[in-house]
């Protein structure tokens, strides 16, 4: 090597050694964008791409006076809006938010970023260990006396490389630790919340428990109260600093059922969480007495929701026949149908509370989602329509009847009274109005609350039935017996069988073919052994058809509850839809997206009423197929933790549930139970940011 060579490799190495340190630290920044007022870059916490995530930091600057707004930016400010849509190898960007400050300014709230401050964000690549560019094109403001609009581009290419953390990697990890988290993880413990009706609005009142640090000066964000930032709260501590108790005043805009979303700022430590908040009108005991007179109109609404269009045949049969009795009958039919509606409700309140207690998560429905249950139920309602077509008479035993005549007698109580558990336990796989609200109520209580309540909406549903034991003579406007009903009984017999088909074709989506296949087999054998025995008629007969009834059902049952968990994972949503992710909302809402979430269930008939009539209908399934709005469904026919805790989140604890979310709502909108395609097309306004809103309805 002659001596020029080795004199200039000698400075190649030096040069390298010396600017190692400036390429790595560029290749982990992009460069600064902004001016005086504010600037802006993207860094990474690493140098190069390695695996399908990778973390990254927007970090903001702020001069001496002037600010920058959180994602919910209060009366005044404005909120950073994202764009990656320039990026490449980049398929979703989610952004977590430090907690905010608060400034007030003429009264005027605002939740406010001063000086440096980075907003963690975590990157999902299309390609792992591939190049990629991040291109951001970031609105935002910036405020001192007055507000500035900003608008930054930057951008920022990685290689591959090796997963080894950059120099600011650091900044990035503690901008991360900032960010709110669960109220567990930072030692808070939320006691209750409730929300009181006021003269001028509503009162928010939260009870808080510090596990370690004491409270010094909590701050309480209110999201989802629809009128901008609500003030600060009155803090009242005791117990040493360990409790506090928030009160916030809400103005009166919003159903007070919606849920909150809210954010505790006590220094360095911050706790986010959901909250439907209870329903107060004054003291507890005034609070409980609304909830159970809701509880008695929402069981009566239950009457006439699409959940109860199977046993509609046992209530309309029931009806019926107590038209055609004497009056005193016709009051015992009625409120034998209505014990067996409050007793099956009773029931359920039993076995909810023993599950609370267990600490087991409660769902409304959540026996739909049990192979043994919906087995179970087709052999009832299959039984049912067999004694509908005279196959097979409902009574009492001889030795509990004293005797055949006895029997007789009180076979059609016996009937009515196991028609209407039957009609309860089908008709509580939905939601319902009012429904959602006090179920919620009771489920988040003690056991005593949750009996009281669920016995309220028994008694609702069992009114119409109580009214006529009340009042026999209304029974007399409906037609005289005759042949007619006759014939109705054979049409409500047909209801029932399809009522079993219903029922079969769920156990199908959650247990698989070949177990539905089976119980199905069952079901045509019972229904074939009792035709052959009405046929035959004699005494012998009828001896060996009850054992062999009997065994057909137990075998029903016994099949499907050998079913293995997950046997069958049908939650697939069609092709227009996304698979639920919970995780994916925040990026795609920070991107621009609107994203419509729908919760869902092979046996949740409302849910499939709402998709005829409103999510498969061609002007919402043009509106969905927008660039701007994303599609995602869940599947909570077989349980699942992830569903249950999401509809948790939101005060519920049944289905259906609908959310949207966007960009001027990033908290979600909850929608009614039974959706119409005007408050569908309000929500999704509501949540779209203007420009495209307008585009959209000058568009349509």
């Amino acid at each position: 090597m002659s001596r020029v060579t080795r004199i200039s490799t000698f400075f190649a190495v030096v040069a390298t050694l010396v600017l190692a340190p400036s390429f790595a630290s560029h290749a982990a920044s992009s460069n600064w964008s902004g001016d005086q007022r504010a600037s802006v870059r993207i860094i990474t916490a690493t140098n190069g791409v390695q695996g399908s995530t990778l973390q990254i930091g927007v970090e903001f600057r702020y001069p001496n006076g002037w600010h920058g707004y959180w994602r919910t930016p209060g009366d005044a400010g404005i909120a950073p809006i994202f764009d990656w849509s320039r990026s490449r190898n980049v398929a979703s960007a989610s952004v977590s938010w430090p907690a905010p400050s608060r400034l007030v300014i003429s009264g005027l709230q605002n939740s406010v970023y001063t000086g440096d401050l980075i907003l963690p964000v975590s990157l999902k690549l299309d390609h792992p260990l591939e190049a990629t560019r991040i291109a951001l094109t970031l609105d935002y403001a910036s405020c001192a006396n007055v507000c500035v609009p900003e608008h930054a581009e930057v951008t920022l290419t990685l290689p591959p490389g090796t997963d080894e953390p950059s120099s600011e990697a650091a900044e990035i990890v503690a901008a991360a630790q900032r960010v709110p988290r669960t109220p567990t993880e930072a030692g808070i413990g939320v006691v209750h919340n409730t929300l009181e009706q006021t003269s001028g609005g509503r009162r928010l009142k939260v009870d808080l428990l510090s596990e370690g640090t004491p409270f010094r000066s909590p701050d309480l964000f209110v999201e989802g109260a629809e009128a901008g930032l609500p003030a600060a709260p009155q803090v009242h501590l005791s117990n040493h600093g360990h409790r506090a108790a928030l009160e916030v005043e809400l103005p009166p805009a919003g159903a007070a059922k919606d849920p909150l979303r809210l954010t505790v700022v006590d220094g360095s430590r911050a706790a986010e969480f959901m909250a439907a908040p209870v329903i107060a009108t004054g003291g507890d005991d005034r609070g409980i007495v609304v909830i159970l007179a809701l509880a008695l109109l929402g069981g009566l609404i239950l009457n006439f929701m699409p959940c109860v269009l199977p046993v509609l045949s046992i209530k309309v049969f029931s009806v019926a026949k107590a038209a055609g009795t004497e009056r005193k009958t016709a009051r015992r039919v009625a409120l034998a149908t209505a014990l067996g509606i409050v007793t099956s409700f009773g029931l359920l309140a039993a076995v909810l509370s023993v599950l609370k207690l267990a600490g087991a998560s409660l769902g409304w429905g959540i026996q739909f989602q049990q192979p043994w249950f919906l087995a179970g139920m087709a052999v009832f309602t299959t039984l049912f329509a067999a004694s509908f077509f005279d196959w097979l008479p409902i009574g009492l035993p001889p030795i509990l009847s004293g005797g055949a005549s006895g029997a007789t007698s009180r076979g059609p109580i016996v009937e009515a009274f196991v028609g209407g558990m039957l009609s309860t336990l089908l008709a509580t796989p939905c939601s319902a109005p009012l429904v959602g609200t006090v179920v919620g109520f009771a489920l988040a209580r003690s056991p005593l609350e949750i009996t009281a309540v669920l016995l309220a909406l028994g008694v609702g549903m069992a009114l119409p039935f109580l009214t006529l034991a009340l009042a026999p003579l209304l029974a007399t406007w409906l037609p005289r017996p005759g042949q007619w009903m006759i014939q109705l009984r054979k049409i409500m017999g047909l209801m029932l069988l399809t009522t079993s088909v219903w029922l079969i074709v769920s156990l199908w989506n959650i247990a698989g073919m070949a177990v539905a296949s089976l119980v199905g087999i069952v079901l045509i054998a019972i229904l074939a052994v009792r035709a052959v025995v009405t046929r035959l008629g004699s005494l012998r007969t009828h001896r060996w058809s009850g054992a062999t009834t009997a065994l057909l059902a137990c075998s029903a049952i016994a099949m499907a509850s050998l079913t293995p968990s997950g046997a069958a994972d049908r939650s697939a949503p069609p092709s227009e839809w996304q698979a639920f992710d919970p995780n994916a909302i925040s990026p795609l809402v920070a991107s621009g997206k609107t994203v419509l979430v729908d919760v869902t269930a092979s046996w949740c008939l409302t849910c499939k009423i709402n998709e005829l009539s409103v999510l498969d209908t061609a002007a919402v399934r043009t509106r969905l197929r927008q660039d701007n709005i994303v599609r995602m469904r869940a599947d909570w026919s077989r349980y699942n933790p992830g569903v249950l805790a999401y509809i948790q989140d939101f005060g519920r604890f049944g289905i259906p549930l609908d959310v949207v979310y966007g960009p001027r709502m990033p908290q979600g909108q909850l929608l009614p139970e039974v959706l119409q395609t005007s408050t569908l097309f309000r929500a999704l306004d509501n949540a779209t940011l203007p420009q495209t809103a307008k585009s959209h309805s000058s568009a349509g």
